[in-house]
């Protein structure tokens, strides 16, 4: 009788083999996922920061304090100090992400942060040399 297929020990221990690869791979890709979202994080802070500083110039420099122009996306400064969420950053264009292009993403927890709002100071130092201190509250925007 010519029967094709496998025994059932031969399944086992392909199970069991199969079983062993997994533990052993599986820290490995948990570890890398969790790698790739600190680096988008990390990404994600740094464009805030650098869209801070544009939105900042935009305000003193440009039209964007034009409320009939820009509406509720118009700023204003008070003592070299300006607020805006990353939602109004990212309608004016000024944030990029990818991904999603209605809402800012925390990359840590797939958590909508359009609503955070940074705090963007102007700071001019004795030498005339211009810094910018963005206030981004992390625990209020990425936890």
């Amino acid at each position: 009788m010519n029967k094709k297929g496998f025994t059932l020990i031969e399944l086992l221990a392909i199970i069991v083999v199969m079983g062993i690869v997994a533990v052993l791979v599986a820290p490995n890709i948990i570890k890398s996922f969790n790698k790739s979202k600190e680096k988008s994080y990390d990404i994600l802070i740094e464009n805030i920061k650098t869209s801070g500083e544009n939105y900042y110039l935009e305000c003193e420099n440009g039209d964007l304090s034009d409320t009939s122009k820009y509406g509720n996306l118009a700023c204003s400064i008070s003592n070299n100090t300006t607020t805006v969420t990353l939602g109004n950053l990212l309608n004016l264009g000024i944030l990029k992400t990818s991904g999603n292009k209605d809402k800012v993403i925390n990359p840590k927890n797939s958590k909508d942060i359009s609503n955070c709002s940074i705090t963007i100071t102007k700071v001019v130092e004795d030498n005339y040399k211009v810094t910018f201190d963005i206030n981004i509250p992390e625990e209020t925007c990425f936890n």
